[in-house]
């Protein structure tokens, strides 16, 4: 099991709204600055970046007798195999798709930019196919709220007295 923390921003009827913290290692990275991987993370204003790291967790993957509260902090979990298996929707089956679709394109001897056309096509194709299953909250690629933690203030303040 993954786990990771967040904090809830909102309590909904049929769910939660979680905001998670991205501690990222491009941040310890002496690269980083030649790194298109930490540029593409750094990439639009702060309403995207609050995007990313907000997300909405239905109430079937809620214990019921959790007491979730707006500002405290929960143990979120997901598992590897689902993970895993959500790395592969989102890299191997566009992917897939576009090399399908530049195949038949070469086969029926299209031109060179009529194929990467079908290929770009049929790609961005697969990414829309893959974030409406990933946004479809039953089908079980969200993670689950472990537990409730106590919230990071107390904490700190029973740590320093």
């Amino acid at each position: 099991m993954v786990e990771e923390y967040g904090r809830i921003i909102k309590v909904a009827p049929d769910g939660v709204f979680v905001a998670v913290v991205q501690t990222s290692a491009c941040q310890s990275c002496k690269a980083k600055q030649g790194c298109g991987q930490a540029v593409l993370s750094e990439w639009g204003g702060p309403d995207r970046q609050d995007a990313k790291n907000h997300f909405f967790i239905d109430r079937a993957n809620i214990a019921p007798d959790q007491g979730l509260q707006p500002g405290a902090t929960v143990r979120l979990g997901i598992h590897e195999d689902t993970l895993s298996l959500a790395a592969a929707w989102m890299y191997l089956w566009p992917l897939l798709w576009a090399f399908t679709a530049l195949g038949i394109a070469s086969l029926l001897r299209m031109a060179e930019p009529a194929q990467l056309l079908m290929a770009i096509l049929a790609g961005g194709t697969a990414v829309v196919i893959t974030r409406h299953r990933f946004l479809d909250t039953g089908s079980g690629w969200s993670p689950s709220i472990l537990a409730v933690e106590e919230p990071a203030v107390d904490v700190i303040a029973r740590d320093a007295g």
